[in-house]
């Protein structure tokens, strides 16, 4: 049996042991340790990472802008198809509100005398006819649609070429009046602006006929049309500005 002595002396020299390099190497040993778990997580190789997230984040917000721009770069070209023709420019301008609420009334926009427009511009969509402008001031003007009964316009169907007078009662209902009943109009015929007008430019989709009825005075015809445009959505237009009124 070892002598209880030495036992003794033996753990009084580790004792002295530990309180001299106790400190010391639980010290060095620590931080060897920390920064071998550090190294797990906050390495050079998780930095790149995070940079790589936010490469990621930055592109999808620049694509998400890129695919906005492409549908609207995308509307404005159905809309210019409707403007091909001679001596005359676009301008596109925004609905700011409805004069008589949020779907019916004239249509304000943000575009003015100060940007072109004046009195008796003609305004479309990517769809149709929209209306015309009939007060200007200098950054807002007023659209009246030719849903309004106070816009008659001279129209002509597209297969059959029966030509009459565009008007509305009220609501957004369409009726193509005065139309010669031997023309033989079909359902399902697009109506468009005709040449005989003077003030709309030939060939603007005015919507689609979807019923006949005689007419009042029994030897013409009248047709029910249906907009192309639907009106309780329109919040852009494209502006047709003649080029001599723009000089």
């Amino acid at each position: 049996m070892r002598n209880p002595n030495v036992r003794l002396a033996w753990n009084v020299l580790a004792a002295l042991a530990l309180l001299l390099f106790g400190p010391t190497v639980l010290g060095v040993g620590g931080s060897i340790l920390g920064a071998r778990f550090a190294s797990l997580f906050f390495s050079e190789e998780y930095s790149e990472d995070s940079d790589y997230l936010s490469l990621s984040v930055k592109l999808m917000l620049e694509n998400a802008e890129l695919r906005e721009m492409a549908a609207k770069s995308s509307l404005y070209r159905a809309m210019l198809h409707y403007t091909r023709m001679p001596d005359v420019t676009a301008l596109v301008g925004r609905v700011l509100y409805r004069s008589e609420g949020l779907i019916r009334g004239d249509l304000v926009i943000d575009r003015g005398s100060d940007h072109g427009v004046y009195n008796g511009a003609v305004c479309t969509s990517s769809r149709g006819l929209v209306g015309i402008v009939t007060s200007v001031e200098a950054s807002t003007s007023i659209v009246v649609p030719i849903t309004s009964p106070a816009i008659h316009v001279s129209c002509i169907t597209a297969s059959t070429g029966s030509l009459g007078i565009l008007g509305s009662d009220s609501g957004t209902r369409l009726r193509l009046d005065f139309v010669d009943s031997s023309s033989e109009p079909e359902i399902g015929e697009l109506v468009l602006t005709s040449r005989f007008g003077g003030v709309y430019p030939e060939g603007i989709v005015v919507g689609e006929v979807d019923d006949i009825a005689e007419g009042e005075r029994g030897l013409d015809i009248s047709l029910s049309v249906t907009p192309a445009v639907d009106f309780e959505r329109v919040n852009e237009v494209l502006i047709l500005l003649s080029e001599d009124s723009v000089e």
